[in-house]
């Protein structure tokens, strides 16, 4: 990381002030108007004071559709060694022999898509994991407004009578229910891309003009 970050003639800091600062689409706006930036994350573990990211993935949505010129796919530096969470991953420590500094990866994330809607399913681990990486990285907290495919799943089936057990709320079980191709699991990008499929589909199934404060509100 100390490579790259002393090529930076910007201060950290200024990257996530002007992600902070980009206005995002008001509640009102149409989602089909709302631009959206679905990403996954590959942890060495669930704590995200103690464990890292290992790998980073994401892929647009606007107007929605999935934009896959866009799409993109990072293994990160990690301080530790990948462990036993390599069970879940499959990504090992000679792996990350050409893998990037998270401080690039994150600088091109907000950068790029600075007023995007962020979506993850099961939103609260991505989030917590990208705002504790940006206070250490840039001395600053990034507010990332993220929609979870996980709660709009779960308030759809609600408001159809359908009780699901928790394990039924995973996203390879949620694509099933959709009719959504599966892909190999926890791979960041893969993972996301099928997050963003859930998404158009749980859109698809909504009225027409839902907005921007509707996906926040089943969010929740």
């Amino acid at each position: 990381m100390l490579s790259w970050l002393a090529n930076k003639t910007t201060p950290l800091s200024h990257i996530v002030q002007a992600f902070n600062q980009t206005t995002l689409p008001a509640g009102s706006v149409r989602a089909a108007d709302c631009p959206f930036l679905v990403v996954d994350l590959e942890l060495t573990g669930l704590n995200a004071r103690q464990d890292h990211i290992l790998s980073l993935g994401w892929v647009p949505v606007r107007q929605y559709e999935i934009v896959l010129s866009e799409a993109r796919h990072y293994l990160v530096h990690s301080p530790v060694s990948v462990g036993q969470s390599a069970i879940f991953h499959g990504l090992h420590d000679k792996d990350f022999k050409q893998a990037r500094d998270l401080a690039e990866v994150l600088t091109e994330l907000m950068q790029t898509y600075a007023g995007y809607i962020f979506v993850a399913h099961h939103c609260q681990l991505d989030l917590r994991f990208l705002e504790v990486a940006c206070q250490r990285i840039f001395g600053k907290a990034a507010k990332f407004s993220f929609i979870d495919t996980l709660n709009m799943e779960l308030y759809r089936l609600h408001k159809q009578g359908i009780v699901m057990k928790t394990d039924a709320l995973r996203l390879p079980q949620c694509l099933q229910r959709h009719k959504l191709p599966q892909s190999d699991q926890h791979h960041a990008l893969a993972d996301a891309y099928s997050c963003a499929l859930l998404l158009l589909s749980q859109l698809k199934h909504s009225h027409a003009d839902i907005t921007l404060a509707d996906l926040q509100l089943q969010s929740r």
